[in-house]
């Protein structure tokens, strides 16, 4: 699955659903947290794969979903690129 069928998967798919694709990453969110993090799915860039994130969407991620779980998913995201 590419970038953009994931984004869209992501998208489409029930609270419930996403809180089972994110343990199974190791990241427990809750629903209130899921619902806070899918209207940023929508600002999502293919471009930030070559340029990183802006620091203005990582603080939107922190304020949605708290620091600790932040830092989590930009660690997955660092490793990734490497």
């Amino acid at each position: 699955m590419d970038f953009v069928q994931l984004l869209n998967e992501l998208k489409m798919s029930s609270d419930s659903d996403v809180k089972v694709f994110a343990s199974s990453y190791g990241v427990n969110l809750t629903t209130s947290e899921i619902r806070a993090l899918r209207p940023l799915l929508d600002e999502v860039s293919f471009h930030w794969i070559f340029t990183g994130i802006p620091e203005v969407f990582i603080k939107k991620v922190r304020i949605a979903i708290g620091d600790r779980k932040a830092e989590q998913l930009l660690q997955m995201y660092f490793d990734a690129r490497q």
